[in-house]
């Protein structure tokens, strides 16, 4: 029996895919409300949704791309408190980056998307790589100052 996955069902498949399966384990999983019957009018609907998904997806994509040309165009200037010896105080922490570019350029960023894991805590220039999304990732300056 054909059957629609509403959740990914591990070692059979992932949620949206159309898999083939015996009919009491289909009716076993519709019951649990994880699939659907595969009839004319469920595929018709996944189709769509598949469509719209897509649609979705390549419009995020232009946005990250414009976002990417934006944010590496000019630097993020953050000025830090430096001892006698040139010993920096503190650090720029991945929010503090995230909470600037939303100011600076209204971009939404989530700190998980950040390809490094840790803070900047060193005069200079440093080179930051955010992913925007799935394959766009913008590299941009953090230039660090003595206050």
């Amino acid at each position: 029996m054909k059957i629609i996955l509403l959740d990914d069902i591990r070692g059979k498949g992932k949620k949206d895919e159309v898999i083939e399966v015996a009919s009491g384990y289909a009716m076993h999983l519709i019951r649990e409300h994880k699939a659907i019957d595969a009839n004319k009018v469920t595929m018709s609907k996944l189709k769509n949704k598949q469509i719209a998904q897509e649609n979705e997806d390549l419009r995020l994509e232009k946005e990250a791309l414009a976002n990417k040309i934006i944010l590496e165009k000019k630097p993020l200037s953050f000025t830090l408190n430096v001892g006698k010896d040139g010993k920096v105080f503190k650090s720029v922490s991945h929010k503090q980056i995230v909470d600037r570019i939303f100011k600076d350029y209204s971009i939404k960023v989530e700190k998980k998307k950040f390809k490094s894991k840790d803070s900047i805590n060193s005069l200079g220039t440093t080179k930051v790589a955010i992913e925007l999304f799935k394959g766009v990732i913008a590299t941009i300056d953090v230039v660090i100052k003595a206050a």
